[in-house]
C-alpha cells in the first residue's frame, strides 16, 4: 500500500505542477518541505493525498513525534519535519 500511495502522490505532483504557471516549489534548500498535510482523495477509495507546502519543516508535537519514530524509526528521534499529524495518523 506504501508503494502505491507514494506513486499516486508523485503522479498527483507532477499533474499540478504541470498545470500551474511557475515553479510548484520555488525554494529548495535544506530544511524547506515540498508537501504537508492532507488535501483530499483521488477518488472514493483513493489514499489521501499530500499538500504541496514550501514552508520550513517544524519540531512536531510529542505524541507525533513518538508516532514517527514508531512507525518509521528511530532516525526520527530528533529534528524538524515536513509531515503534518494527520499523516502520520494516516501512515499508521
Amino acid at each position: 500500500m506504501g508503494r502505491l500511495w507514494h506513486s499516486v502522490a508523485i503522479a498527483w505532483l507532477f499533474t499540478v505542477a504541470l498545470a500551474s504557471d511557475g515553479p510548484f516549489t520555488p525554494i529548495h534548500e535544506a530544511g524547506r518541505c515540498s508537501i504537508r498535510g492532507n488535501c483530499g482523495k483521488s477518488g472514493w477509495f483513493g489514499p489521501e493525498l499530500p499538500c504541496p507546502d514550501n514552508g520550513l519543516a517544524e519540531e512536531p508535537v510529542d505524541d507525533v513525534r513518538k508516532q514517527l519514530v514508531e512507525i518509521c524509526g528511530p532516525k526520527w528521534n530528533t529534528g524538524p519535519v515536513c509531515c503534518a499529524a494527520e499523516q502520520v495518523r494516516w501512515l499508521s
